[in-house]
């Protein structure tokens, strides 16, 4: 069985600052409910930081791949 390395608390940054104002976080921030879904209707990656799910890893600031079934 494989181990996954996780980011740590100290790791708890944007990994993609450029793109961060298109990130999960920023979207719920905005308010903007209807892109957030859209973006999360098919779930592959989970944000470190703050929870967020996403399908595509790009969409979060620190992605992790959600274990498959």
């Amino acid at each position: 069985m494989a181990t996954r390395k996780y980011p740590t608390t100290e790791d708890n940054t944007c990994s993609n600052p450029e793109n961060h104002p298109t990130h999960m976080c920023q979207l719920k921030m905005a308010g903007r409910t209807d892109d957030i879904r859209r973006r999360s209707d098919r779930p592959a990656f989970a944000c470190f930081n703050c929870g967020a799910r996403a399908n595509e890893a790009g969409d979060l600031c620190s992605p992790t791949p959600l274990a498959s079934d």
